[in-house]
């Protein structure tokens, strides 16, 4: 017959030394008495960087921010830091200087193309808009005199024209 005890408490300063030789083993060396630090929460890390990326992408897209409320996106980050820690994917991306310079250089640039567009679409608006008006007071001048050339270029029509000349006749 074997009778369970309850192990005695383990004592503070054992446990200190212990977590000291855990933190040495993961490369973060602790002073006596201080908690490691807690694991990063990914899930709030992604939420966070999705949201950044829907509020710098809202210029060009101006209905994300419907589709991607904070609350979405909260709950994709947690989702996929749940999947990212099943498949063991490597989420430290999230502090590279890599991703930090795509996060803040591609919203801006996918903006300033979508403005660009919407620009130059104006631009060719308005170009089409005063040839109309040009086109439209000119038609409406009365005609000059041609001189001779103009004349021999002007495509109107000619006494002659769709009458064939036969030889012979």
């Amino acid at each position: 017959m074997t009778v369970e005890t309850e192990a005695p408490p383990i004592p503070a300063d054992l446990m200190a030394i212990a977590a000291n030789a855990d933190a040495e083993l993961a490369g973060q060396a602790l002073i006596p008495g201080q908690q490691p630090e807690a694991a990063p929460d990914r899930g709030a890390e992604l939420a966070g960087m999705l949201s950044l990326a829907v509020a710098m992408a809202e210029p060009a897209l101006p209905f994300l921010p419907t589709a991607y409320t904070p609350e979405v996106c909260q709950r994709i980050g947690t989702a996929f830091a749940a999947v990212a820690e099943k498949y063991g994917w490597n989420l430290s991306f999230t502090d590279s200087p890599e991703l930090a310079l795509a996060v803040v250089s591609v919203p801006p640039t996918v903006t300033a193309v979508a403005l660009g567009r919407k620009y130059f679409a104006e631009k060719a608006a308005e170009a089409e808009r005063q040839a109309r008006a040009s086109a439209s007071s000119s038609s409406q001048q009365p005609q000059q005199q041609m001189s001779q050339a103009d004349a021999w270029n002007d495509p109107g029509p000619r006494p002659h024209a769709g009458t064939r000349v036969m030889p012979g006749a």
